[in-house]
């Protein structure tokens, strides 16, 4: 039985020798300026809405490497851009350029610089900034009312988690009330989009199914009356094989006495 446990301690000695071998590497070892750094493109949104709010930064990044730094700047005829590292990786940024009503531009540039102290060459992207203007969401957000017949007596409305949107549930609300559909998918809400210039659309998109069956689009466009605190909106309703004529209404904020009566006639919609 000897030798057969010698075989084993022989064995054991020489691998226990090889992991002390390869532990003894230490990092300053290492030939750091071995490393040729090279930051391939940067990835994020190529146009943004220049909004101007650090609370919606546009995240940009680039490929990470331990030990490396990087340094982020941005020029932009628009002003100054506000750059946010990420608490963990210097290869992601959060940025928020600065508020125009114009279209402008703006160019990121990045430099990886290596534990060796090698600086790669600089990574650039170009960023088209949109013109964006502000609105303030909270003053339609809640019961509204029409001045269509073809909308719900009562409209709602909400906030996304983006800016300048809203959500209106009833302005298709005859498909309900005077075709006596009721939707199996969706609820007729959809998405209006604020723009400068006092601007709102609806762009197509899907507001539902029903137990017709059917399914129904809307598209559409409008203007905003801060002053009023209204939005005025022509849109059409489309259905498999045709659409509603053009249904304009002004949306306001209930008042709190009662529910107004609408106050443009009726359009009879027939599929």
């Amino acid at each position: 039985m000897k030798p057969i446990k010698l075989k084993y301690l022989s064995a054991f000695s020489v691998i226990t020798a090889l992991l002390l071998s390869l532990n003894s590497c230490k990092d300053d070892e290492y030939d750091f300026n071995s490393i040729e750094p090279v930051v391939i493109a940067i990835t994020g949104d190529a146009m943004v809405a220049a909004h101007g709010l650090t609370a919606f930064p546009t995240k940009y990044t680039v490929p990470h490497r331990g030990g490396s730094t990087f340094k982020w700047t941005i020029t932009s005829p628009a002003g100054n851009s506000t750059i946010v590292p990420d608490p963990k990786y210097q290869s992601i940024v959060y940025v928020t350029f600065p508020q125009a009503s114009d279209t402008s531009s703006a160019i990121i540039k990045v430099v990886e610089t290596t534990m060796g102290g090698k600086e790669s060459p600089a990574a650039t992207k170009n960023v088209v900034l949109t013109p964006f203007c502000p609105y303030n969401m909270d003053a339609f957000v809640g019961q509204l009312k029409g001045t269509s017949a073809n909308n719900d007596p009562i409209l709602y409305a909400s906030k996304t988690a983006n800016l300048n949107e809203l959500v209106v549930k009833g302005l298709a609300g005859f498909i309900n009330f005077s075709w006596g559909e009721n939707w199996t998918v969706g609820d007729g809400s959809c998405l209006l989009k604020f723009s400068c210039g006092q601007l709102v659309k609806i762009e197509r998109q899907k507001i539902g199914e029903t137990d017709y069956p059917d399914i129904y689009f809307i598209e559409g466009s409008g203007t905003i009356n801060p002053a009023a605190t209204s939005i005025t909106v022509s849109y059409r309703v489309y259905y498999t094989g045709g659409n509603t004529s053009l249904i304009t209404t002004t949306l306001t904020k209930l008042p709190k006495s009662g529910i107004p009566e609408n106050t443009e006639p009726f359009i009879i919609l027939k599929k």
